[in-house]
């Protein structure tokens, strides 16, 4: 049974028949449109699961996998694939935070990369589970289910596989279709972790990087400043539209640390601060792409 809010019949009644009437109006409304989340979210649901169903395949990666059939077929974000596999090479350790279903944990693996699996949403977690223990690698994996913030606590992430976000209307994720999931920072999370020069991370949490970042600190400091893929960009799946600004503070956070920030597409392409700020003042996205390569200065040629 779904039960959705209404306003209070005696409080619309004491201030009169007009006023009922409008009240009688807004639950209508109001009732309808959480009608319309719900289904959604029991849609979403339904397809999140629905690749549970399919047959574990041998990928051409190496690797047993269950998932969506971009995934199982070896295609899916394909230069950011090649871009990681040249990373891995030679890595000591690869972190995964929001590693959704685990395709590139599974790759780190077949690589013979120790991984570190972040990834709060249970369905999720099932399925990335269920991607080591094909392919026999429990004891080689570290999986942490929680979500990756500036601090500690608990929040609410919504949707499920590969849309969800700890941001309210990401990619119109159903707020019927949310779980309540534990935050630890990133540094805190990997201590005792030896993170070094020779780490990747990469890290896709759909609108939560800043805070990702925030909570990541120790990992610029030296001894560890490892190289970073990060899903971000100035356009993205905000409910509110338009230009993300916030990834000038992303950009500043970063600079602000002797990163650099180079195009996962064009590794050679660095992403400036005046091409960020231009882009904003013009209203028009001038970087292309929504993957990126953050290396620390000091290995910059």
């Amino acid at each position: 049974m779904v039960f959705f809010a209404t306003p209070d019949y005696h409080a619309c009644k004491a201030q009169g028949a007009g006023h009922l009437w409008t009240c009688a109006q807004s639950e209508a409304t109001e009732g309808a449109e959480a009608m319309k989340d719900w289904i959604r979210a029991q849609i979403r649901r339904r397809r999140a699961r629905r690749h549970l169903r399919r047959r574990p395949v041998q990928t051409p990666l190496g690797f047993t996998f269950v998932g969506p059939e971009p995934m199982q077929s070896g295609i899916f974000e394909e230069a950011e694939t090649r871009l990681l596999r040249d990373l891995l090479e030679g890595a000591d350790l690869f972190v995964n935070v929001g590693a959704n279903y685990g395709y590139y944990i599974c790759l780190a693996r077949q690589m013979g990369v120790p991984a570190i699996a972040v990834e709060p949403v249970p369905i999720n977690l099932e399925t990335l589970r269920c991607n080591i223990a094909l392919n026999h690698w429990t004891d080689s994996v570290t999986v942490h289910p929680v979500a990756c913030g500036a601090s500690e606590g608990v929040a609410e992430i919504f949707g499920e596989g590969t849309g969800a976000s700890l941001i309210s209307g990401w990619a119109r994720n159903p707020k019927a279709l949310r779980h309540r999931v534990p935050v630890r920072r990133l540094d805190a999370l990997l201590q005792g972790e030896a993170v070094t020069g020779s780490t990747v991370l990469l890290v896709d949490v759909e609108g939560f990087e800043l805070e990702v970042l925030r909570g990541s600190e120790a990992l610029f400091a030296p001894g560890a400043r490892p190289r970073w893929i990060l899903e971000s960009g100035l356009t993205d799946h905000r409910a509110e539209g338009g230009l993300n600004t916030q990834f000038l503070e992303i950009v500043d956070f970063l600079l602000e640390r002797d990163y650099r920030i180079f195009s996962a597409l064009e590794p050679d392409l660095e992403i400036t601060r005046d091409r960020v700020t231009a882009s904003i003042e013009q209203g028009v996205d001038l970087v292309g792409t929504h993957n990126f390569l953050l290396r620390p200065a000091e290995t910059v040629g």
